[in-house]
Formats: structure tokens, C-alpha cells, sequence
């Protein structure tokens, strides 16, 4: 590790190499399942792409999956790395594959029926959930107390779901749901949520199958 400081100005320089090189694996690992016809990471096989709506063009529909495959490369380098989502969001989009990650995004925006503003607010609206939404689950799955922390959470909820007869109805219904997934079902489904939102615009005004 030491070594390494020959090549930087110091750990900051360094942090910032090491996540270019961990988004640039994300890339790679991105255009060879595209390549291939793969819809995301061997470990998301258990959840297939959500097929789509049939007012959806066709182009549109390929750009939306390769979306989704992209979102799921990044967040699978997220959970082997905990630290790599922190250090997107506190530092500027300056190093080359964090541009070349937002161009790839962009384009595949490009691909559908979208205007120039929709394509803008889809992008930012993708980074977030990648980098944000995706950094909260990655921390959460590879802290060392992650355990004891659901646990204290789950007690929280049980202890606020009995709190009186019809008190947080909407939390006590939930509460068993907590115990029953894990952090790629949380991320999938969230992720299948913001893209069909994108493909929703897409339609141009129609609102009726």
C-alpha cells in the first residue's frame, strides 16, 4: 500500500484513483453482459427483468433493460466495496470513469423518447438512486454489527406497532415484511420502480392502456 503513495499526492489522490478503477470494473463488466444479451450480474439471476409495457417502443424497452443491467453492475461493486458509493457521493464527478459511467447513462437516454429536459432529471434521478439509495443498502449489508443493527431496528417497529389498538396500522402491516428480504430484492425493486417512472414518459401524455 505504501508503494502506491509514489504514485499519488496523498489518500484523497488515492481514493480517487481506486474508485476510477472500481467504476471502471463496473463499466467492463457492464458492456460484456450487453455484449453477451445478459441482463444483469449472475448473482441478480434470481430476478428477471420486468418486461415491458406494451406502449413501450422497442428501443426504448433494450435501453431501459441495459439501464437497469448498469444500475445493477454498479450496486454489485458496492456491496464488494462499502466505502466505494461514500466516496461518489462526497466528492465531485471529476474522474474519468464517473464521467464515463454519467455519459453511459445519458446515452442510453438518448435511445428513448425522451426530451432534453426529461433525459436531464432521468440522469440525475438514476445517479441518485445508484449512488444513494444503492450506498445506504451496501453499508447496511457490510457493516459488522449489520445483525445487531436490524435487530434493534425490527424491535423499534415491533415496539411502535403496539403502541395501541389501530396506532400505525401501515407499520404494523409492514413489520413482518422486514425479516423476509434482503438488500437485492430492496434494490431491485426500487430500481424497477424508477425505471418504469422513465418508461412511463416515454408514452408522450398516454395515460390508458
Amino acid at each position: 500500500m505504501a508503494s502506491l503513495y509514489w504514485y499519488t499526492t496523498g489518500k484523497d489522490d488515492l481514493m480517487a484513483l481506486v474508485t476510477s478503477e472500481v467504476l471502471g470494473r463496473a463499466l467492463g463488466q457492464f458492456h460484456a453482459l450487453c455484449g453477451d444479451g445478459e441482463p444483469g450480474p449472475e448473482e441478480f439471476e434470481a430476478f428477471p427483468a420486468p418486461r415491458a409495457d406494451p406502449r413501450t417502443s422497442a428501443a426504448t424497452a433494450q435501453a431501459l433493460e441495459e439501464l437497469g443491467c448498469l444500475c445493477l453492475c454498479l450496486f454489485s461493486q458496492m456491496r464488494e466495496h462499502p466505502w466505494l458509493a461514500g466516496q461518489l457521493l462526497s466528492t465531485a464527478r471529476s474522474e474519468e470513469n464517473a464521467l464515463r459511467t454519467w455519459e453511459c447513462t445519458g446515452q442510453l437516454l438518448q435511445r428513448m423518447e425522451l426530451d432534453a429536459e426529461q433525459r436531464f432529471y432521468a440522469s440525475l434521478a438514476v445517479a441518485n438512486y445508484a449512488f444513494g439509495t444503492g450506498a445506504g443498502i451496501a453499508h447496511r449489508h457490510n457493516r459488522p454489527a449489520a445483525e445487531e443493527s436490524a435487530r434493534q431496528v425490527h424491535e423499534k417497529l415491533e415496539r411502535a406497532g403496539h403502541s395501541g389498538p389501530g396506532m400505525l396500522p401501515v407499520v404494523r402491516a409492514m413489520l413482518g415484511s422486514f425479516g423476509d428480504h434482503d438488500d437485492r430484492s430492496e434494490h431491485v425493486a426500487g430500481l424497477e420502480l424508477l425505471l418504469a417512472g422513465i418508461e412511463r414518459q416515454t408514452w408522450g401524455g398516454s395515460s390508458t392502456p
